[in-house]
């Protein structure tokens, strides 16, 4: 059984590769990159589960679709926008909740620190200026460090564009990042501000 139809996650990728590609060659390249997972994962028995069930499907997929002079790393860009997009509903629907919004920018400062902690594998610059701006800098992320590890670094550039496009859906608060390390920039320069406007 092909691993990847385990993970949720990537079901609407394989309709993404079937409608760009037709039945026949989407459903083979979707049917290879399981068969890349399998190899991956019994290759590398330590890779951590929190990192890796979002990575390595990625990796896979990246790979094989690169074996079939795909450009995968526009496809997997337009499967985190999707996903973001998605994500992002979500969320504008959750934060749309009264006193949701205050509630998440009260302890904004607190789950930044929590999700970029060392604990969880990176490697930060603390920039908040609280209560005007909650702020870090990710100058090493265990996504990348993990995709690059397995040889496609650009793999992890998907992830990317979805927390780029989900962080858009919180309502009063705005979400700003300029660059991101997997794109060769310094670091990933997350900014989030209260605003009052934004819906």
């Amino acid at each position: 059984m092909n691993p990847l139809n385990k993970h949720n996650f990537y079901k609407s990728l394989r309709k993404m590769l079937v409608s760009e590609f037709g039945e026949p060659e989407g459903t083979q390249i979707w049917e290879e990159a399981g068969i890349e997972l399998d190899r991956i994962t019994a290759e590398n028995p330590g890779i951590d589960d929190r990192n890796g069930s979002l990575v390595v499907p990625l990796v896979a997929l990246y790979k094989t679709l690169e074996a079939h002079g795909k450009d995968a790393e526009r496809l997997l860009n337009a499967f985190g926008d999707e996903r973001g997009e998605f994500f992002g509903k979500l969320v504008h629907v959750f934060t749309s909740t009264p006193g949701v919004d205050r509630l998440l920018w009260k302890n904004c400062e607190k789950i930044m620190q929590f999700m970029s902690s060392p604990g969880l594998g990176y490697k930060r610059r603390l920039m908040s200026t609280p209560p005007e701006m909650v702020g870090v800098d990710i100058l090493s992320c265990p996504y990348h460090e993990l995709a690059k590890e397995l040889g496609a670094e650009k793999a992890v550039l998907a992830i990317c564009y979805m927390d780029k496009k989900y962080m858009q859906g919180f309502r009063h608060i705005r979400y700003e990042r300029s660059g991101a390390v997997s794109e060769g920039a310094e670091c990933c320069d997350y900014r989030l501000r209260f605003d009052k406007g934004k819906r």
